[in-house]
């Protein structure tokens, strides 16, 4: 009866070794875990925030680069306009017509 103890009792260390070498290696792994998750999560952060500087950057060429054309076209077009005679006279004639309807 003592070597059935005995044995039983070995078997009883035995597991709480091996629970013990389960919850250890439980505890690595989500450690390890979260340290992959963390390494994750700032590289992705880091390469956010690259990708977005980088978008913003290109934006804000593209935003001068129209202003640019856009100042371009508006002073073409205000000079085309003072380069245009100005006809009073025929003017004054349509408005005296569509109003008066003379």
């Amino acid at each position: 009866m003592n070597t059935e103890t005995d044995t039983l009792g070995h078997l009883i260390e035995i597991e709480h070794k091996a629970a013990s070498l389960l919850m250890d290696a439980q505890t690595e792994a989500d450690k390890r875990t979260a340290e992959a998750r963390s390494q994750a999560d700032a590289d992705y952060k880091a390469q956010y925030e690259t990708l977005v500087s980088q978008m913003e950057a290109d934006a804000d060429k593209r935003i001068g680069d129209l202003k640019e054309k856009h100042n371009a076209l508006f002073s073409a077009y205000r000079n085309e306009l003072a380069s245009c005679a100005q006809d009073t006279a025929a003017f004054n004639d349509l408005l005296k017509k569509l109003l008066f309807g003379n």
